[in-house]
């Protein structure tokens, strides 16, 4: 083979040969074709184009003609081929490239073709460079693949210093792969070198976890860190805390509402103070946000979801980590890669579960005069027969009613959609990612479409996230991340519990409304007169009397700034960030007073049946709107860090440094919070197998004085990697990970005694004038009104609540599919500010008992997660997840009276959460001489057989709030929650179930008190509900049954005042198992269709309501959700 020019001997030799070529008989044409037949097998790695060239004509009749400047012939190529013709050859080693070939007979001319792209503009060829490098420890990686996407022929693999060059133009995109490194595909863009990192895919070994105020690999952390993806925590809920439960070990959420927008209640490690904050912090990409507004994140933003649990990992942040940290980490583009663009729309379908049902309005009556009758003999029936036959059969509901309130303002059926655009990639210098997503959630309220308020619930709510990541230098790095949520509240004013107001007045009582009269301007509400022109409350009026609209905005932006400092020390970084959180609210209200009227029931006829007489009763109403002024409130938290982050490798032994400066303020009044503080970190390990970590934070609080301020908080945390050691190899295969760590370590709170009272300035006194009246005299004859009173004094000593945290962990992983981690923690929180329940009154303190920091708490527990995951066929895989948390807490000191008796002390006693106090009940009175018999039991009624009996702890003969006690170590917050998902894959379906549970609760079946009033006023003085179950469970006079599970009823709050105490009797098991998501998908090659629900079932030993919730409350929703996800 020669390469020719017009210069050449060669090339007017091979031109010659060319014609004598041409003038050859048209008989040996079939001899010209035959090369084209022959076809290779060729093997060639790190070649050039002129060695593969060479190669071709050697072995076959062909040969080729091109220029010196046409073709590149030293490129590097690398082919493999067998038994192909040669044209496969020249498309594998110029594919992608300029160059162009024409084949005549055994005649190849190779020749320069210009590319253009679509614009018509050249897209020239240039040669691209760079290092191939392992993304956890630095080191180049030699022998990596490096390929044109699309074009087998065009590769190139990495030499011993992991460097490498290919021919790029600006379209090529690379695709980097390596054994025992995730594959990546990179877009070259207008880079001439490209540097790539590869992560590697043993997750085990090299997964990277969010630690404070950084990241670690998984495998030398010695904390106590749970981590979850943030698509894990998807549900078809628009709510994210209401999906916390069971999803991530040593986090313990109950659910209060199914109101929607309505969050859960959560706790790291549960509750371990009764002295102030209990709640841990909250960060979104280092910034401090509040539980409503981690509420409102889209999990699609979500890549991280991360919570610190004990000393050594939440030590980092001073005393807004002493209750654990949630970290939420979003997602971040990636360099060189094409745009991707997710879309996801959602509809869901609701409809309430476990509702209370009450019996009707005939069955009310009949109930009634039984009732009213056996506790007072004497007493005449207040419905005759006649009124309840009228009242069953529904002769005239307005005068005769039998409503049916819960259908009267509940809709059994509701929608919401839910819409989520994101945008992930980057270039050569920036990075980016961007989100929106629109919410519309509505409720189960039954307006009336054409009314002048729509008083349902309806929100519409718009969440933005932006991150953009700037390479400004190859050391500097500017990061800018915007979170921003927009809400707009629409709905119900004065009284948002219809629930409670449904209970709260009977079927009988009145109609909700009257026919309106040819003249009327306004809806004619039904009621009655209480006393004077006092009313009853009308539910459909509170539902409809009064519109809010609440518009909310929280902004959460942060500015950071990387620094790379290796001229100073190689490993060096400074980081900055700086962060603000503002959240602020405004509000007004539109009113109109309703109109009231009470039909007469003595002036209907049976003779005209249809016929009624109504009159105007209570305020008149108005036809006109009433609208509030705007009530606006706001906060804003701003934060500053810098950080000097220092690692390097020394051999086998790794180290690394933090020393971290933060200042903190929080405004929501005229003086602000302030705090700041100086944090440390250093770790070591050898090998990956021994492990080390010291941490430290130096904080300062404004609530101390003077040199009181400041704390110095330690704590350390040791590991050991066994499956490193050499001895482990013979197992390592099937027992591929075990690390056993401990720590141990002193944090501290400043937010102590805020939970109880205590003024936010320890140190000084509070003073407030014209407030108090002060009596003299030996009668008190002479007074002095309006004087200033001292309504707390400084706190002696005042220091910071500290609490002492060790940790006990394991983590393992067993046949490359199961991985299990396991915690023992025990906690002691000292110093807790609390009032000094040991200073009398008399002392002339009034309401200023003294403060001391004396209070101390115990909590300790076991969390433990489990992950397997097996990919069964080729098309066939499957993942089990599950969590585990116990914990137990108890009050070792709490400053309280010398009490006589031994059970009034609460120490040893759980905190407030998690036990019940009352009266011990021995079930209930059998007959007069079972009370006659029994210690005087004066309650606030008079005691009847079927009423509660108490036990006389004090044995005084009488049952007084002395013979109270604790009567359950557990509580409405669950000792135990645990949860576990179940997720099938086969080839484009997909199957997710989740279960979450809670055990060790003991929930308070309240009584409901029917037909009674609790006050005497218009807001409690209804004749209320009668629950079905109630009417079934409960002791008759026909019936008295010892064992029956509702004690006799009474027709007034008097008659049952000694039954309404908290007591035994009316403690309940409130362990559930809830089905709690399900989800089934399909996968096209460009979208996602999908079915999910949530709330399908709940399983548990109480059956009555919901064992979350209570009777009251806004139910929990069954949800079914239809949903499209879009890829490009």
């Amino acid at each position: 083979m020669r390469n020719y020019s017009i210069f050449s001997t060669s090339g007017v030799s091979r031109i010659l040969l060319s014609a004598c070529l041409c003038l050859l008989p048209a008989g040996i044409s079939a001899t010209e074709q035959a090369p084209q037949q022959k076809t290779f097998t060729v093997e060639m790695k790190g070649s050039t184009v002129k060695d593969v060239l060479d190669y071709v004509e050697k072995n076959s009749d062909y040969v080729f003609f091109y220029g010196n400047t046409d073709i590149d012939t030293g490129r590097t190529v690398s082919i493999m081929v067998k038994n192909e013709p040669v044209k496969v050859i020249l498309d594998r080693i110029f594919r992608g490239t300029d160059v162009k070939y024409e084949i005549n007979g055994s005649q190849i001319s190779l020749k320069k073709e210009t590319a253009k792209n679509s614009g018509g503009k050249v897209r020239e060829r240039r040669k691209l460079v760079g290092t191939v490098t392992d993304a956890g420890n630095g080191e180049t990686l030699p022998g990596a693949t490096v390929q044109v996407k699309g074009d087998t022929g065009m590769w190139t693999t990495t030499d011993i210093d992991g460097k490498y060059e290919i021919e790029v133009t600006d379209r090529t995109e690379l695709v980097f792969s390596c054994m025992g490194f995730k594959t990546q595909t990179l877009v070259v863009g207008d880079l001439g070198v490209l540097n790539v990192k590869m992560p590697s895919d043993n997750e085990v070994l090299d997964e990277v976890v969010v630690v404070g105020a950084g990241t670690q690999k998984k495998v030398s952390v010695t904390g106590s860190i749970t981590s979850i993806k943030g698509l894990d925590m998807k549900a078809p809920s628009a709510t994210l805390t209401n999906n916390l439960a069971g999803k991530l070990a040593g986090l313990v959420s109950s659910t209060k509402s199914g109101k929607p927008g309505e969050g859960s209640e959560f706790y790291i490690r549960g509750i371990g103070t009764f002295g102030g904050r209990a709640t841990p912090l909250i960060l979104l990409d280092g910034i401090e946000i509040t539980s409503e507004a981690l509420n409102s994140i889209p999990p699609e933003s979500i890549d991280q979801f991360s919570i610190l649990k004990d000393a050594s990992a939440t030590a980092i942040y001073g005393s807004r980590g002493a209750n654990g940290v949630l970290i939420i980490t979003t997602k971040e583009g990636s360099e060189n890669t094409k745009a991707k663009v997710s879309a996801n729309a959602e509809v869901s379908f609701l409809t309430p579960i476990q509702k209370m049902e009450y019996v009707d309005g005939a069955r009310w009556m009949e109930v009634y005069n039984e009732v009213l009758t056996s506790r007072t003999p004497t007493a005449a029936p207040k419905y005759s027969d006649e009124a309840i036959a009228n009242t069953r059969s529904g002769v005239n509901p307005l005068v005769y009613p039998d409503v049916d309130w819960y259908g009267i303002l509940f809709k059994n059926f509701t929608m919401n959609q839910r819409m989520n655009l994101n945008v992930q990639g980057g270039g050569s210098h920036l990075t980016y990612y961007m989100s929106m997503q629109a919410n519309h959630d509505t409720g189960m309220i039954n307006c009336p479409k054409d009314y002048v308020f729509d008083n349902n619930y309806n929100r519409w709510s718009y969440i933005f996230q932006n991150n953009i990541n700037y390479q400004l230098t190859p050391t500097t790095r500017v990061n800018l991340k915007m979170h921003a949520q927009f809400q707009n509240n629409k709905g119900l004013g004065n009284n948002d519990n219809l629930y409670y107001n449904v209970y709260d007045i009977s079927p009988v009582m009145f109609p909700p409304v009257l026919p309106a009269q040819e003249s009327d301007e306004y809806i004619r509400f039904g009621n009655r007169v209480f006393s004077g022109k006092s009313v009853y409350q009308n539910p459909y009026a509170v539902l409809l009397r009064q519109f809010k609209q609440t518009n909310l905005n929280d902004i959460n932006a942060s500015l950071s700034f990387d620094q790379k400092l290796d001229f100073i020390t190689k490993g060096l970084k400074l980081t900055a960030l700086v962060a603000m959180n503002a959240r602020s609210s405004s509000t007004y209200t539109s009113s109109m007073a309703p109109y009231y009227f009470q039909v007469d029931t003595d002036a209907w006829n049976p003779e005209d049946p249809t016929g009624y007489k109504a009159i105007a009763v209570g305020d008149a109403g108005s036809t006109y709107q009433v609208q509030s002024g705007i009530s606006r409130w706001a906060f804003m938290t701003w934060y500053l860090d810098a950080r000097l982050n220092w690692s390097r490798s020394f051999g086998d032994h790794n180290v690394s440094a933090l020393l971290m400066y933060m200042m903190r303020e929080y405004r929501e009044a005229q003086l602000p919070n302030r705090n700041q503080g100086l944090s440390g970190r250093v770790t070591y390990d050898w090998k990956n197998r021994y492990l080390a970590e010291v941490n430290f934070g130096y904080n300062g609080t404004e609530r101390l004085q003077r040199k009181q301020r400041f704390e110095f908080f330690p704590a350390v945390s040791l590991g050991w990697v066994a499956s490193n050691e050499d001895w482990w190899t013979p197992v390592k295969d099937w027992f591929n990970h075990l690390k056993i760590r401990g720590s141990y370590g002193l944090v501290g709170s400043d937010d102590t005694g805020k939970n109880a009272g205590a003024q936010h300035f320890l140190y000084v006194s509070n003073v407030y004038t014209y407030k108090a009246n002060f009596y003299t005299g030996p009668s008190g004859e002479y007074s002095k009104s309006n004087a200033p009173v001292i309504s707390a004094y400084p706190v002696e000593d005042a220091c910071w609540e500290k609490a002492r945290k060790l940790d006990i962990g394991i983590d393992l992983n067993l046949f490359n599919s199961l991985s299990i981690s396991a915690d023992y923690f025990h906690d002691r929180r000292e110093k807790i500010l609390m009032q000094r329940g040991s200073w009398p009154s008399m002392l002339g303190y009034d309401t200023a008992t003294p403060w001391g920091n004396v209070g101390k708490a115990d909590n300790r527990g076991f969390d433990a997660s489990l992950n397997w995951t097996k990919q069964l066929t080729d098309d066939f895989s499957m993942s089990v997840r599950g969590t585990f948390t116990y914990i137990k807490n108890k009050l070792v000191y709490v400053d309280e009276p010398d009490y006589t008796y031994t059970w009034q002390t609460t120490a040893g006693w759980p905190l407030v959460s998690y036990r019940w106090v009352g009266y011990v009940a021995d079930g209930l009175f059998k007959d007069q001489e079972d009370i006659d018999n029994s210690p005087e039991q004066n309650l606030g009624s008079q005691v009847m057989p079927g009423d509660i009996k108490y036990r006389d702890l004090n044995g005084d003969g009488k049952i007084t709030k002395e013979d109270r006690t604790l009567i359950s170590d557990c509580g409405t917050a669950p000792k135990v929650q645990y949860g576990l998902g179940v997720y099938l894959k086969w080839k484009g379906f997909d199957l997710g179930m989740f279960f979450n549970g809670s055990a060790k609760r003991t929930i308070l079946q309240s009584p409901m008190n029917p037909f009674g009033a609790d006050t005497g006023s218009e807001w409690g003085a209804g004749e209320r509900q009668l629950a079905k179950y109630i009417d079934q469970q409960r002791w008759t006079e026909a019936n008295p049954d010892p064992n029956a599970k509702y004690p006799r009823l009474g027709t007034l709050y008097t008659d049952v005042r000694n039954n309404l105490e908290t007591s035994t009797y009316w403690l309940r098991d409130g362990s559930f198992i809830r089905f709690k998501t399900l989800e089934f998908g399909y996968t096209f090659p460009f979208c996602r269709l999908y079915f999910s629900a949530d709330n399908l079932a709940v399983w548990s030993p109480f059956k009555l309501w919901d064992p979350e919730l209570s009777w009251n409350s806004f139910p929990l929703q069954r949800t079914f959700n239809i949903g499209l996800q879009f890829h490009f």
